[in-house]
C-alpha cells in the first residue's frame, strides 16, 4: 500500500518537474494568466467547481464547499501544458496588392506545475484546510529573427521577449458546515512572487542594433476569500465566493542595459482585480451518478493599481488603463459509471482582460481511478484561439512588403493534469 502511493507521488512530482517553465500568451505577460480550477477532476468539467467538494481545491474556489466533502485527505496535482504562438504578418507586392501572411515567429514550448494540500475534519464540526497554489501565471518566451532581404538572407538580430516567475499563495482556511447540506468558509492568503520581465535585441552581425530592457519585481501580500454553499435539494447544490483584491508590495527594479535605472522611490503597491463567483450543481434522476456544474467567474481588470510602469522601451508591456473588465462561464459534466469510475468533458469561455478579441474557449476531459484508498484523476484541455494584435517588432525594421495592419496570432495549447488522492 505505502509503496503504491509513493509511486503515485513520484510519478505526479516527476511529470510535473520534467521540463522548464516557458510560455502561454503575450497578452497576459504583464500580469499572469489567473488560475482556477486547479484540481484534476475541475480541469476535466471545464474549472467548474464553486459547488462541488474537491478538498483542499476548494480553498481557491470556495472555501465553503469543503464542508461537501468530508473527512481527511491528502492531495497533490502536477502537470505538463504544451504550448504554441505563431505570430503572422501581412505581405505585399511592389504594386501594394496583398499577397499572403508569412510566419515571423513560431514559438513553441513546454511547461511544468505543481500543487497540492490537505484538509482535516478532527472534530466533525470544522473542517481545516492548507495548500500551496499557483494563481496568476505570467511566464511566457518569445524569439523572433530580423533577416537582410537585399543582399542575402543573413540574421542580422534577434528580438527576445522573456517572462519568469509565478504568483503563488499559501492558503489556509476553514469551513463550518451546518445542518441540511449548507456551509460557509473563509481562507487567508499569502501571495508571493519574483517576476522577471525582459525585452533585448541580441545582434548576429556586426553593427546591428542591440540593447535590452527588464522589469523586475518581488510580490508579497495577502487576501481573504469568503465562500458558501447551500443545498436546495438532494439534486441541487448552489454556492458563491468572493475573494478580496490581493494587496501586494511591489518592489521593483528597471534596468537598461544591464544598468539599474530605477527612480529613487521604486516601491509601491500593486493591487489585483478581487473576484466573485458563482456556481451550481445538478445530479438528475437516474441509475448511474451524473452531475452537471456551472460556474460564473467575474474580475475587474479596470481596477487594478500598478505602482511599476514598465520601461518605455519595452513593447510588450500591457498598462493598466488598457484592461478591461471580464467573465468567465464554466460548464462540466461527471458521469459514474458502474465501478465507481467517473468519465468527465466540459468547456470553458473566458474573456481577455488584455483584448476582446482574444478570448479563450478550450474543451477539457479526464477520468478518475480508485486503488484502495487512493483516487487518482486525470484532466485536460484543449484550446485554440486567433487574434489581431499590434506588431512586437516595429514594422520598419521587417522591410518594405509588410503592411501596416495588425499581426494574426494563432495560439494553441493542450495542457495534461495528474492529481492523487489519498483519504484516510
Amino acid at each position: 500500500m505505502k509503496r503504491g502511493i509513493l509511486l503515485i507521488l513520484s510519478a505526479t512530482v516527476a511529470v510535473s518537474l520534467s521540463a522548464p517553465a516557458e510560455a502561454y500568451t503575450f497578452l497576459d505577460r504583464s500580469y499572469g494568466t489567473p488560475q482556477l480550477g486547479l484540481s484534476a477532476r475541475a480541469r476535466g468539467m471545464g474549472g467548474a467547481g464553486v459547488a462541488l467538494g474537491n478538498g483542499p481545491w476548494s480553498l481557491v474556489d470556495n472555501p465553503g464547499a469543503m464542508s461537501l466533502s468530508k473527512g481527511t485527505r491528502v492531495d497533490v496535482l502536477g502537470g505538463l501544458s504544451r504550448d504554441s504562438e505563431n505570430r503572422f504578418v501581412p505581405l505585399f507586392d511592389t504594386f501594394d496588392s496583398f499577397v499572403d501572411e508569412n510566419a515571423v515567429a513560431v514559438n513553441d514550448h513546454t511547461f511544468g506545475f505543481l500543487n497540492g494540500g490537505a484538509v482535516v475534519d478532527p472534530w466533525d464540526s470544522v473542517i481545516l484546510g492548507f495548500g500551496y497554489f499557483e494563481r496568476y501565471d505570467p511566464r511566457y518566451k518569445y524569439k523572433d529573427e530580423r533577416r537582410s532581404t537585399l543582399t542575402s538572407d543573413e540574421v542580422i538580430n534577434n528580438l527576445i521577449l522573456e517572462t519568469e516567475g509565478v504568483l503563488r499563495s499559501l492558503t489556509f482556511g476553514a469551513s463550518y458546515p451546518i445542518q441540511g447540506g449548507h456551509g460557509v468558509g473563509l481562507a487567508v492568503n499569502y501571495y508571493h512572487a519574483d517576476y522577471s520581465s525582459r525585452q533585448a535585441l541580441v545582434p548576429q552581425a556586426s553593427g546591428s542594433a542591440q540593447g535590452s530592457q527588464e522589469l523586475a519585481r518581488r510580490l508579497t501580500g495577502f487576501s481573504v476569500t469568503l465562500g458558501g454553499v447551500a443545498t436546495l435539494s438532494e439534486r441541487i447544490t448552489v454556492g458563491a465566493a468572493l475573494e478580496t483584491a490581493p494587496q501586494l508590495d511591489n518592489d521593483y527594479t528597471l534596468f537598461t542595459n544591464g544598468e539599474d535605472v530605477s527612480p529613487e522611490v521604486s516601491n509601491g503597491d500593486l493591487d489585483y482585480p478581487l473576484r466573485v463567483q458563482f456556481g451550481a450543481a445538478y445530479r438528475p434522476r437516474n441509475d448511474f451518478r451524473t452531475t452537471f456544474a456551472l460556474d460564473l467567474v467575474y474580475m475587474p481588470w479596470t481596477e487594478l493599481k500598478d505602482s511599476s510602469p514598465a520601461n518605455p522601451d519595452d513593447s510588450a508591456y500591457m498598462p493598466p488603463d488598457r484592461l478591461q473588465d471580464t467573465w468567465e462561464a464554466r460548464f462540466g459534466l461527471e458521469h459514474v459509471f458502474y465501478n465507481d469510475l467517473p468519465a468527465r468533458i466540459g468547456f470553458r469561455y473566458g474573456q481577455s482582460y488584455a483584448m476582446d478579441e482574444a478570448d479563450r474557449a478550450p474543451f477539457t476531459f479526464g477520468f478518475g481511478y480508485i486503488v484502495n484508498a487512493i483516487r487518482v484523476d486525470l484532466g485536460g484541455e484543449i484550446g485554440k484561439r486567433n487574434s489581431r494584435q499590434e506588431p512586437v517588432r516595429p514594422r520598419a525594421e521587417q522591410g518594405p512588403a509588410v503592411g501596416l495592419s495588425k499581426d494574426r496570432i494563432e495560439d494553441t495549447t493542450l495542457t495534461v493534469t495528474l492529481g492523487a488522492s489519498y483519504s484516510f
